[in-house]
């Protein structure tokens, strides 16, 4: 309505790394302020903090200790209120436990709750606790991630789907960025076929599968090559599985590189192994490079890759299928090339214009009548 004050949003979120949860935070940041909304973040000292702040954005240090921690909310319902937010959106599960009473507790007239990984909820009761709280709306990245939270007892009506999105331009421009040559950067021959994976090494990642599948992929292409690009919790476990296996010249373990998308652009195919996936914007940023994928169907995975024709999609859990998968990518390079380009086109509705539009209309259709803040 013309005339109407600006829309005030306070985005808190809990994570000290950066992720792709991060990385959705200051997209749609980003996308927001383009549209004149107000917004401050609230997160801890990290890279979403340091890079948001970089930018411009207001930011107020806030770090929860636990799920649980009455000083954090005490002191978020003080911020809330100093801002005078319209909004508090809730970007991971601490935020969710500890921002949302902070938000009732200051009056602000909307709570919603970003809900980006696709396994059920309310299965103890600190969960059944945490999901009786007073959330106006969940925001699931993906129909399958909306599936697990209907399954879980969610009311339909606080459930909408918003999925994550890319800046398109952003990620080709790094795509184009200068970057190593990544068989020298992982010491292989010029010619060696590189399987990549861009995740972190966390449980639901299951890299383990690619290690089984890696073997038979071997037999059938002896010049592949595995390269993963990531850090996490589970690097230790896969650096002792890997040996194993005798893996340790064919799996390559790179850590977090901050010129990924530029190396991504060197893979023959991009492999994802998870078992639980909410979405994955490594996948839109594959599709956006013209990366052909192979990954399980999980999740939102399905709703982002369109199996034989932007890319395959295999049971989880399965190393033979998933070997099998790449073992194909890599034998037909015209497939290879067909699925890129179609999903080329397809990958533009994950547009982060799109995700900051449809955050908006959810924005609107919670506050309705309630507008004015507290």
């Amino acid at each position: 309505m013309t005339g109407e004050p600006p829309l005030r949003v306070a985005h808190l979120d809990t994570g000290r790394t950066w992720r792709g949860g991060q990385a959705q935070v200051l997209l749609l940041l980003r996308a927001l302020a383009v549209r004149g909304v107000v917004q401050r973040l609230l997160a801890p000292q990290g890279p979403l903090l340091e890079r948001a702040q970089a930018e411009g954005f207001a930011v107020e240090r806030w770090a929860p200790r636990t799920e649980w921690d009455v000083f954090a909310a005490a002191r978020a319902r003080a911020l809330l209120r100093a801002f005078r937010a319209d909004v508090a959106h809730c970007h991971s599960a601490h935020a969710h436990a500890t921002g949302v009473p902070a938000a009732r507790w200051a009056g602000v007239p909307a709570a919603l709750v970003a809900r980006r990984v696709d396994f059920r909820v309310r299965t103890h009761l600190l969960s059944r606790l945490k999901y009786a709280l007073r959330v106006d709306r969940y925001l699931c990245i993906s129909e399958g991630v909306r599936a697990a939270m209907r399954a879980s007892g969610i009311a339909d009506e606080k459930l909408a789907v918003v999925p994550s999105g890319v800046d398109m331009e952003e990620v080709r421009a790094a795509g184009r960025r200068p970057a190593p040559r990544l068989r020298e950067l992982a010491g292989l021959a010029p010619d060696a076929e590189v399987v990549g994976t861009v995740a972190s090494l966390a449980p639901h990642k299951n890299h383990v599968l690619l290690l089984e599948a890696a073997r038979e992929v071997l037999a059938h292409r002896p010049r592949a090559h595995f390269v993963w690009l990531g850090e996490g919790e589970c690097r230790r476990a896969l650096e002792r599985r890997r040996r194993e296996l005798s893996l340790e010249d064919r799996v390559h373990m790179l850590g977090f590189r901050e010129d990924a998308l530029a190396l991504m652009t060197q893979f023959d195919v991009f492999a994802l192994s998870s078992y639980l996936e909410g979405l994955c914007t490594s996948l839109l940023d594959a599709q956006a490079l013209g990366v052909p994928i192979v990954a399980t169907a999980v999740g939102g995975v399905p709703e982002v890759v369109s199996d034989g024709r932007t890319g395959r999609l295999v049971h989880a859990l399965e190393p033979a299928a998933m070997a099998r998968a790449i073992v194909e990518a890599l034998a037909e390079p015209a497939l290879r090339a067909a699925w890129a380009s179609q999903a080329r086109t397809s990958v533009e509705a994950f547009g982060i214009e799109r995700t900051a539009e449809r955050t908006l209309a959810v924005y609107r259709d919670v506050l309705g009548p309630r507008r004015a803040p507290a």
